[in-house]
C-alpha cells in the first residue's frame, strides 16, 4: 500500500484525467496541468486469489488523484487497473514524485507492506433487515457480555478487499451503467479501527504488541489498553471516512465506481 508498483517502462504513467472535476477544501492552489496520480495499493492473486481477477490477469493496481473531486463525494478520484504480471520484463524503476504542493497531503499514503489475513465477517447492520436488527438489539441488551454486533462481529473495518462494506451511514449499493448490481471490490478507509473494533480485528502479527501501560486518572494510577496502529498508511479521507470502490464482473471491460462515506 503507497509503495512501488509494477509498471512497464513503456508505459506511460497516468495523470488525473477529470480536470474540471478537482476541489480544495483546505484552500490548495488548483494545479493547472493534470496531475500524476499516486499509487494506492498493489494485490497479486497469489495473495489474494479471491479478488474477482479478469482472465488472464494475476495483478490489480489501485490509484488515485490526489486532490478532491466533486463526482466522489468530494474524495480522491480512483483508477483501477488489472494485469498480467508476466507480461512485464522492463519494469518502471522509479515512479514520477507526487507533487505535494497541489496534493492533499492526506491523499499521500505512507508506504506499507500487505501482510493478507482472511477474516470470517457478517453483514453490516443497515444490510439486514428490520426484523433480524432488532433481534441483534435484543441480544446486546439481554445478553451479559461486553461484545457489540457492530463493532467486533459484523464488517470488518479499515482498508479490505471484498467481503461486506462497512457502512458509516446508510448502505448505498450502486448499479453500473448497464442496471447490474455492483459488487464490493474494495474499501479504502482512514482508520483500521476504532475504540472498540479493534479489540476483534487488530490483525494476528499486531496482538503481540498489544498489552497495558500505566497512566492516572485523577491521581489514582490506573492500567490503560495499548491500542494497535489505527492509521499505518497516514491518510484521511473526509472526517475519518472510507472510500468505497465497487467493480461490475457482469461487464466485459470491469467498470468501477467509488463512493465516499464519512461521519
Amino acid at each position: 500500500m503507497g509503495g512501488p508498483l509494477l509498471w512497464p517502462s513503456d508505459e506511460q504513467w497516468p495523470r488525473c484525467a477529470q480536470f474540471d472535476q478537482h476541489d480544495s477544501f483546505s484552500g490548495i492552489d488548483l494545479p493547472t496541468d493534470p496531475l500524476p496520480l499516486v499509487a494506492v495499493l498493489q494485490i497479486f492473486a497469489r495473495d489474494v486469489p479471491e479478488l474477482p481477477f479478469p482472465q488472464g490477469t494475476d495483478l490489480c493496481q489501485v490509484l488515485w488523484c490526489p486532490l478532491d473531486h466533486d463526482d466522489v463525494g468530494c474524495a480522491p478520484a480512483v483508477t483501477v487497473l488489472w494485469r498480467d504480471s508476466s507480461s512485464i520484463s522492463d519494469p518502471l524503476l522509479e515512479h514520477p514524485p507526487a507533487d505535494p504542493l497541489h496534493s492533499e497531503d492526506d491523499y499521500l499514503p505512507r508506504p506499507c507492506v500487505l501482510s493478507p489475513e482472511r477474516v470470517t465477517e457478517y453483514p453490516d447492520p443497515g444490510d439486514l433487515s428490520w426484523d433480524f436488527q432488532q433481534r441483534i438489539q435484543q441480544w446486546e441488551n439481554e445478553a451479559i457480555h461486553d461484545w457489540s454486533y457492530f463493532y467486533h462481529l459484523s464488517a470488518a473495518p479499515g482498508t479490505k478487499v471484498g467481503g461486506w462494506v462497512a457502512w458509516i451511514q446508510d448502505p448505498a449499493w450502486p448499479a453500473c451503467e448497464a442496471g447490474h448490481e455492483m459488487q464490493h471490490l474494495l474499501t479504502i478507509a482512514s482508520r483500521e479501527s476504532d475504540g472498540q473494533s479493534w479489540k476483534t480485528w487488530t490483525p494476528v502479527e499486531d496482538r503481540g504488541r498489544l498489552g497495558w501501560h500505566p497512566s492516572n486518572v485523577n491521581g489514582r494510577p490506573v492500567r490503560v489498553p495499548l491500542v494497535p496502529d489505527q492509521k499505518p498508511a497516514d491518510i484521511m479521507i473526509g472526517d475519518a471516512g472510507s472510500l468505497y470502490v465497487f467493480t461490475c464482473t457482469r461487464c466485459d471491460h470491469r467498470p468501477t465506481l467509488a463512493l465516499m462515506q464519512c461521519s
